[in-house]
Order: structure tokens, then sequence, then C-alpha cells
């Protein structure tokens, strides 16, 4: 990889389907690298669902070598108990 190239990783989070994005930047150029989308089982347990989430992202970040990241803010809607389960599902982003 070139020197002047940053590898980064965007992700937003989710309890049910976790998007990610690979992106090179040059300082004034925006690669595109790969993407894709890591999910979980909603019949399991939030901490087993979490696990998995974790150990998706954790091998794409081991496949790719990001150098940097950003992670999507959460929102708050009018369903707390969903907020709550979408800001652990960024806590593990984070």
């Amino acid at each position: 990889m070139n020197d002047r190239l940053i590898r980064i990783i965007g992700l937003d989070p989710g309890l049910r389907r976790t998007g990610w994005g690979i992106i090179e930047s040059d300082g004034v150029r925006l690669t595109y690298v790969a993407s894709g989308l890591i999910t979980s089982d909603a019949d399991d347990d939030l901490a087993y669902r979490l696990r998995e989430l974790y150990e998706g992202v954790s091998g794409v970040i081991a496949s790719f070598k990001p150098v940097e990241a950003a992670v999507e803010e959460t929102f708050v809607n009018e369903n707390a108990k969903a907020t709550l389960k979408l800001g652990q599902a960024r806590g593990m982003a984070l």
C-alpha cells in the first residue's frame, strides 16, 4: 500500500445488521475497497448477538487493516428499548 494512502472503515451499527465499508484516501481522492453486512441471529440472547457482531467486525478489521474508523451516531427514536439496544450495538463497534 502506498505510504500516502489512508485506509478507513465506516461502520453503521445495528443489532440485526451492522454495515461496513472500506475506502482508501490519498488526500484528494477516495477509492472504494470493499463493503458488507454482518448479521446476528434474532433468536439469540442479546449478549450472543453482540458477540456475533463483534466477531464479524473484528474479522473485517483483521482482513483489511484500516488505520482510521468512522462510526455512525445513534439516533433516538420513539421506542426507548430499541434505542438502548442500538446503543449497545454501537458500543460494540466502538
